[in-house]
């Protein structure tokens, strides 16, 4: 269509922002998530632009940040989601007060409601907040499960393709009266040319629930689950020690689904990825987690050397050398030609031994008039 003379549509930029994408693919988004200073998966969006172009125009300029200035930071970087309730949905966007009470448009501060054909009818979908008819701003909430009471009222817009587990983790943060008690943020955001390709255990979803490929056997379980461990050692070889602990947690929560028998084999595996997660657990000083995992595994394998040797890292970064030395003793009691085991006990001894005359000094200390 050629427009003549000074005649154009109604929202003419915007729409023709859209139709240079809807001739080639919808739009991607993405999310860079942080629960605190832990880094989740990367979370990608697809939008419905052919429905809905003028709710994804303003999803997408917030993601990309073009249009903030002085005034007005219209821009979802360093936005936290500020409502989690489980079974329904995490809730975010509010770029101007961060707490659920405010929020802008690249339109202005509200635009009205573009489309109801899609429904609220299965978890990672995106859709508009609002307090209202045609009260749409930047906020916007993404599903965690069917909520068909919100067809009519609020504009499905997108959905998520990959990193469904970071919305998973969000949902089941800790809160108080529906607001996270650790912020769950955006540390980066914007668009991308094209959906990369999943690599590895990409092709299983982050969580067995959304899983659509056959977890219903032990020997399918156990190769999605495999595929997952090795991603991980992968990652913690190269460093990505965050990265590689979300793969264990993934992999363990496949052999731990209910909807299958597990063998012996599946049975083992759920120790090794226990003992690897604690391993990533002690390498970030998440060391009471690193504890709760080495205790699992000595519930069932009681003379396990690698649970008492990480468990011990776990006291010692804890400071709490006494239990730490115990465990070093009975790994090395396990394994007693193992001079590396030799050092660490040594070297704990020393720790505990110098812990020991503090605690006595200052004892000393409040026993002593002035």
């Amino acid at each position: 269509t050629i427009w003549r003379g000074s005649f154009k549509p109604l929202y003419y930029n915007e729409y023709k922002s859209y139709l240079s994408r809807a001739l080639f693919n919808m739009t991607t988004c993405y999310f860079d998530i942080k629960i605190g200073d832990d880094d989740l998966e990367r979370v990608i969006f697809k939008l419905y632009d052919d429905i809905c172009p003028r709710t994804c125009e303003n999803f997408r300029a917030l993601c990309t940040g073009e249009k903030k200035n002085d005034e007005l930071n219209l821009h979802y970087q360093n936005m936290i989601f500020h409502r989690v309730i489980i079974g329904f949905m995490i809730q975010g966007g509010d770029v101007t007060r961060m707490d659920g009470t405010g929020g802008y448009s690249i339109y202005g501060k509200q635009f009205d409601d573009e489309s109801f054909e899609r429904k609220h009818d299965r978890p990672f979908l995106l859709s508009m907040a609002n307090r209202g008819p045609n009260t749409n701003s930047s906020q916007f909430f993404i599903t965690t499960a069917p909520a068909p009471h919100l067809d009519g009222k609020h504009v499905v817009f997108g959905e998520v393709i990959r990193g469904q587990s970071a919305v998973r983790e969000i949902e089941h943060v800790k809160c108080v009266k529906d607001k996270p008690k650790t912020d769950c943020w955006v540390a980066g955001c914007g668009t991308l040319d094209k959906i990369p390709d999943p690599v590895g255990d990409e092709i299983y979803a982050d969580f067995p629930q959304d899983c659509t490929e056959d977890i219903s056997k032990a020997v399918k379980v156990l190769e999605a689950a495999s595929m997952m461990k090795e991603v991980g050692n992968t990652l913690f070889k190269e460093k990505e020690v965050s990265r590689a602990k979300h793969k264990y947690l993934k992999a363990i929560r496949y052999l731990t689904h209910d909807n299958y028998d597990p063998d012996e084999q599946c049975k083992s595996l759920i120790t090794t990825c226990k003992l690897n997660l604690a391993q990533c657990y002690n390498s970030i000083a998440q060391y009471k987690e690193a504890l709760k995992c080495c205790n699992d595994v000595l519930e069932s394998e009681k003379d396990s050397v690698k649970a008492f040797f990480r468990r011990g890292k776990a006291y010692e970064g804890l400071m709490e050398y006494t239990s730490a030395v115990d465990d070093y003793k009975r790994a090395l009691s396990l394994n007693p030609n193992d001079k590396s085991l030799e050092t660490t006990l040594a070297r704990a001894e020393t720790l505990n031994k110098r812990q020991i005359q503090k605690d006595r000094q200052a004892y000393r200390k409040m026993f002593t008039s002035s």
